[in-house]
């Protein structure tokens, strides 16, 4: 491993120049993601400085106006990779994942408030290494950069713990080999105890790992569908623990492998595959919401497309879709919270030109079914947040209507790689797709079947995606996606 160079976003050689496709913004001002990024990229041997990754991210349009898109890093420095971003404003920071990063010799870049005033005042810096319960970073705004040992707590523990300072983490990697961790090894859980009963894999390839989270650095093994477990817990504890979220078992595979396994994947019998059934169709569409009645534009037919779509995500609050690529009260359709999924009804290649682009419009359909235009400048690839130095993440609790007719159900998938199934059975026979963190569902039940089902362990939901591909996913690993946001006066975005 390289050892990590030490950049300042306020060096003289770059502060001035101007961040990404941003007219005013400069890398000096807001270039702090920009400058974490070019310093993790010196650990995987690559020499760069902000300027050139400013300039080579601009080359694969992988900014939205100043906010960078961390996913489109690879492609501007080929053999970096874009391994996960968690946002934790409103949860507990995922240390675990982040001490095993770290372990294997890997930087994090996390991101912080930077001031104790009201709010969040965000800014991005890396660390490095742990200390004690403190962790060592680098801040990318001091300038000359520091040579010194700076930790967390010491600069932004006002905040709180770890767990409350980091307000989100943003995970990259580098070449394969470019370090080595070492395999982990198989954890001494065997202690003579064993459950009278054994517990058998709920899902296919479940894992098992050396210490209780997920991280490459823990993986041990996967395991197939029904495989058989002895339990190396007690039955007063085991039990307590099976089929709930965020809960561990020791347990021992047929071949010996012993290692903790995630206990709301297991049962105490073996699941049967069910036959593929084919979902019932939805049987009325969603009409659109318009501002006024009385001025409601009609949107747009979804074009047919026949090629596989493009899903796009909004990119900050409130984008307009419209009936047409004009800006006015006359054609806003409604407008759509941050992180909304628009399916694209234009080939591959065009909406790529588009997206990120000034004055560039994109034909699009939401999850609700409605059709319209967005401003392509306001979106990025699904899956490919654009990040920066003043991005916040407004969220909102779940709302059901109460005293007036309810409104359709709108769903995000909270876990990464969240199947899609053709009836509500885990099983390989039933699986139709693994759907993205912050995919959107439309939920084909009636909301006060859906509702109360959201978060619940044991439920299933029957939803349609944004692409209107039908199906069952888990009601406990998804959440009420954030209300549209109500329509403001005036020009504001698109």
């Amino acid at each position: 491993m390289a050892e990590m160079k030490t950049y300042s976003q306020q060096d003289p050689a770059w502060k001035n120049t101007l961040l990404g496709f941003d007219k005013e913004s400069t890398i000096g001002s807001y270039g702090c993601l920009l400058t974490c990024m070019t310093m993790i990229s010196s650990v995987y041997g690559f020499n760069e400085t902000p300027v050139t990754v400013n300039d080579k991210l601009k080359a694969v349009n992988g900014f939205q106006s100043a906010y960078v898109i961390p996913a489109l890093l690879p492609s501007a420095l080929p053999g970096i990779k874009y391994r996960n971003y968690i946002i934790c404003s409103n949860q507990p920071a995922p240390l675990a994942e982040i001490d095993a990063t770290l372990a294997a010799g890997k930087p994090v870049i996390i991101e912080v408030d930077y001031s104790p005033k009201a709010g969040l005042q965000n800014h991005w810096i890396v660390l490095y290494a742990k200390r004690g319960d403190d962790y060592l970073i680098r801040d990318p705004y001091p300038y000359p950069p520091e040579s010194k040992e700076v930790t967390l707590a010491s600069r932004y523990g006002f905040a709180g713990s770890p767990a409350q300072v980091i307000q989100a983490a943003l995970w990259l990697d580098g070449p394969a080999g470019a370090i080595t961790a070492p395999p982990p090894k198989p954890p001494q859980l065997d202690t003579g105890v064993y459950a009278s009963f054994k517990v058998y894999a709920t899902s296919e390839d479940l894992a098992i790992r050396s210490q209780t989270l997920v991280s490459n650095e823990t993986l041990l093994k996967r395991v197939p569908l029904n495989t058989e477990f002895t339990v190396l817990e007690a039955d007063a504890v085991a039990k307590a623990k099976i089929g709930q979220m965020n809960q561990w078992l020791a347990v021992k595979a047929p071949d010996g492998t012993t290692g903790y396994t995630a206990a709301w994947y297991v049962s105490l019998t073996k699941q049967t595959p069910a036959a593929a059934a084919a979902p019932a169709k939805a049987t009325a569409a969603v009409a659109a919401t318009a501002p006024t009645a009385s001025a409601a534009p009609v949107a747009p037919a979804a074009p047919k497309v026949t090629a596989p779509s493009v899903v796009v995500k909004t990119t900050t609050e409130g984008v307009a879709l419209r009936s047409k690529p004009e800006t006015s009260d006359a054609t806003l359709i409604k407008r759509l919270p941050l992180g909304s999924e628009l399916k694209v009804f234009e080939s591959a290649s065009e909406a790529q030109r588009k997206i990120g682009v000034m004055y560039e419009w994109l034909q699009v359909q939401d999850v609700t079914g409605t059709a319209g235009v967005v401003a392509a400048w306001y979106v990025a690839r699904s899956g490919q947040p654009a990040l920066g130095a003043n991005n916040q993440t407004p969220t909102t609790s779940p709302s059901f209507a109460v005293g007036m007719e309810a409104a359709p159900v709108l769903l995000r998938v909270s876990e990464d790689g969240l199947a899609l199934r053709s009836a509500p059975v885990i099983s390989a026979d039933t699986l139709v797709k693994r759907l993205p963190i912050g995919s959107e569902l439309f939920a084909i039940e009636s909301p006060e079947f859906a509702g109360p089902k959201i978060g619940k362990v044991g439920e299933w939901i029957h939803v349609r995606d944004v692409t209107g591909e039908e199906g069952y996913v888990a009601a406990w690993f998804v959440d009420e996606r954030p209300a549209d946001p109500a329509p403001v006066v005036g020009p504001t975005d698109s």
